[in-house]
């Protein structure tokens, strides 16, 4: 079993993660097929382009007879990808999906008896056990895809010393591959199996006063049926909690039959009219909300005013922060002119013509490891204001942030096997969380 070549490719973003090439490899492999000596495996556009679109990410809702038609003969999770300046001529790439819309990628060596002016479908390859042993070495790998794109960088070099040094499988790793039956490998991506994507949003909604707190939190389950998806038998999911202690108050969709069963929902999903539809629409109240805020202002003289924030993040929330910023807009008939002083992290700014005050941590948000990101954040401000009314000290923060967990714990699965592949992701968010001035005796 030898690999060509290793790469990592970024759908959301468009672009390589990672790519590294097995000279050796390659050399040996060119030898062996003189007809290609002059062909190099491509790189940057010219190797995700191809491969995108030939997977159906670019331009998916375009009919290209190569790639679409009927006569084609598909070999997922193997695909044919033809090089950019001669579509005659092809590359062989083995695919398998990873979480992050991230897919990780093989060119294994493989005997292709072609000649420069043949097509695809007259293509005589070798489907040797290599093709078996390179899917499994590539499943093997796929947990670390995940990682950030310097980690996982570390971790794949890492592993491709000590298992591939020379892309081929070394020692008792490759015997450990060759002794697996062929039944026990993983078919896996796009053409496959066709796909349920299941997107939970979620966002939170709270008001604060020193008096007391109240946080919502109102969620939505989409669910996305791959287009071209033949199905022959009803849809059956199984809907969950992890978080709540109870079961929320939830609204499904006319076409989903739903019952409980304890903490468990049961859904049946019998006509499908739509391949794009809200599964169904929940909320529910927080006892605890995901961050605690507090927000006090002190007016002083010649229009002088200090804003203090706090803001305290729970592990869990600190362990999951995306994005996080805060927005105080000023009451009417209150306008700041400058900032005298800022002491904070993040980045202080005015905007909307002095009518409101941004706090972006985003920056310091977007990493769990970094060290400046602590329990509690806080934010000491003096501004100088242009117009000032008594209504300032019923100033309210508007904290805007998004997670990589739900508040719920909100998941999906199929209760037994199925001609669909599930896939779901999960989104939290917050735009309209607000906190009242600490001093303010009721809210206004």
């Amino acid at each position: 079993m030898s690999l060509r070549c290793l790469f990592v490719v970024s759908i959301t973003e468009s672009k390589l993660l990672f790519y590294r090439i097995f000279p050796t490899v390659e050399k040996r492999w060119k030898n062996e097929h003189p007809n290609f000596a002059n062909l190099c495996i491509p790189n940057d556009q010219e190797l995700l382009d191809p491969l995108l679109n030939e997977l159906g990410i670019l331009n998916p809702n375009i009919f290209q007879i190569t790639r679409d038609s009927c006569q084609k003969k598909l070999q997922a999770p193997l695909f044919w990808i033809p090089f950019g300046f001669n579509s005659q001529i092809f590359w062989p790439v083995i695919v398998v999906e990873c979480p992050q819309n991230r897919l990780l990628c093989g060119v294994p060596y493989l005997d292709q008896n072609l000649q420069p002016t043949g097509n695809q479908q007259s293509m005589c390859v070798a489907r040797s056990f290599d093709v078996v042993l390179v899917l499994e070495l590539l499943s093997k790998l796929a947990h670390l895809i995940q990682l950030s794109p310097s980690k996982m960088a570390d971790q794949l070099n890492r592993t491709i010393q000590l298992w591939l040094p020379f892309g081929r499988a070394s020692g008792h790793q490759q015997l450990e591959l060759q002794s697996l039956p062929p039944t026990l490998q993983r078919t896996m991506w796009l053409r496959s199996r066709p796909k349920i994507e299941l997107q939970i949003k979620e966002e939170v909604r709270m008001i604060a006063s020193n008096l007391s707190v109240k946080a919502d939190a109102y969620g939505t389950i989409y669910l996305t049926v791959d287009p071209d998806a033949e199905y022959s038998h009803n849809i059956k999911l199984e809907l969950g909690f992890n978080k709540l202690p109870g079961i929320p108050s939830i609204l499904f969709h006319p076409s989903a039959l739903a019952h409980w069963e304890k903490a468990i929902c049961h859904i049946n999903i019998q006509e499908l009219q739509e391949k794009i539809f809200p599964l169904c629409h929940y909320s529910f109240s927080l006892e605890m909300p995901p961050i605690q805020p507090l927000l006090k202002i002190r007016i002083g003289e010649l229009g002088k005013v200090s804003i203090f924030i706090q803001l305290h993040l729970g592990v869990t929330m600190k362990n999951t922060l995306n994005r996080l910023e805060v927005r105080l807009p000023m009451p009417t008939g209150n306008r700041i002119a400058r900032i005298l002083s800022a002491a904070s992290l993040g980045l202080v700014s005015l905007i909307k013509d002095g009518t409101q005050l941004l706090w972006n941590l985003g920056a310091f948000a977007s990493s769990s490891s970094n060290p400046k990101l602590k329990d509690d954040l806080t934010l000491n401000v003096d501004v100088v204001m242009e117009k000032l009314e008594a209504s300032l000290v019923n100033t309210y923060a508007l904290i805007l942030f998004t997670s990589a967990a739900s508040v719920s714990g909100a998941h999906l699965s199929l209760p037994q096997p199925t001609e669909f592949k599930l896939v779901s992701t999960s989104e939290l968010k917050s735009s309209t969380y607000r906190v009242w001035n600490q001093d303010a005796e009721e809210i206004v």
